[in-house]
């Protein structure tokens, strides 16, 4: 390793060398094994060697990988595409750790936002926050490295409005739901298990979803079909009406309000299902022997 590291040692001082002289440096190193890389300004990945997808330099969208240090201002990394993690006997685990630099207690250390480009910038439009509670509920002396209470925000940006609504606030084993009021903090603390707010609690059940329409056939022979929409908890809506085809179908449908799946019924006898298709429209062929 030391011999790789002499290596390195010896072919970055020779480009620097190359550069004072006002030679053209190697464009590239193949390949560079180090035991700790210390980077103090910039990182690129970029098969272009551009920070920034052309065209989308405000945007600050990346070509790969860009990370920055603190050098003039925020640092941070910015990344292109998926970001997929992952590890071995080892739980997935990501953590936001903010302090004030006075050491005092940060109490919102950080947040993950889902952002539209929209008037020059990025705007938010929906935020997931993590908090902890107010000294007015656990005072300071009682916070420690056994009680460190905290809570999950839940916020949305409506129409018309410049400031998040809390939708949902849950923490501490309670549950607020609703709405109260603009600005992050308008949303009453659950002093209950499951709090109601600013409306009423409707149940509503599923409808009998309408005849699924034949998109083609094979004319082997007529059939009919229906649909059974089926909730999350297993529930099942009435039989819709029936659709006649000349053979077997391709059949179509849209969604039904609160359906997590559907059974196609043929002939009156159920045939597959339940069918879990993502998308409003469905889509289904029938293969099966009659």
């Amino acid at each position: 390793m030391m011999d790789r590291l002499v290596t390195v040692a010896l072919s970055v001082t020779a480009t620097f060398g190359l550069m004072q002289a006002g030679r053209e440096p190697p464009k590239r190193f193949e390949q560079i094994e180090v035991d700790r890389l210390i980077v103090r300004k910039e990182l690129i990945v970029s098969d272009t060697g551009q920070t920034w997808e052309q065209g989308f330099e405000a945007q600050q969208i990346p070509r790969g990988i860009y990370a920055r240090s603190l050098w003039d201002g925020p640092g941070g990394l910015w990344v292109r595409s998926r970001l997929i993690k992952g590890e071995i006997d080892d739980p997935f685990d990501d953590r936001f750790h903010a302090l004030e630099k006075d050491g005092s207690r940060r109490g919102s250390p950080g947040h993950i936002s889902w952002n539209v480009w929209l008037d020059g910038a990025w705007r938010q439009m929906a935020i997931i926050q993590g908090e902890g509670l107010e000294h007015s509920e656990v005072p300071l002396k009682e916070w420690s490295g056994l009680t460190h209470p905290g809570r999950i925000r839940f916020q949305t940006f409506r129409p018309g409005h410049g400031e998040p609504l809390t939708d949902a606030i849950i923490g501490q084993g309670m549950m607020s739901l609703g709405g109260g009021g603009y600005g992050g903090g308008g949303l009453p603390y659950p002093s209950e298990v499951l709090q109601l707010w600013g409306g009423e609690l409707r149940q509503s059940e599923i409808p009998t979803p309408a005849a699924p329409a034949v998109v083609n056939d094979d004319g082997s022979g007529e059939h009919q079909y229906a649909l059974i929409a089926v909730g999350v908890q297993g529930r099942r809506t009435a039989v819709s009406r029936t659709t006649k085809a000349k053979g077997l179908a391709k059949l179509r449908w849209d969604s039904v309000n609160g359906a997590d799946a559907y059974v196609i019924v043929r002939d009156g006898k159920e045939l597959a299902g339940p069918l879990r298709i993502e998308g409003s429209h469905k889509e289904w062929t029938d293969k099966a022997v009659p």
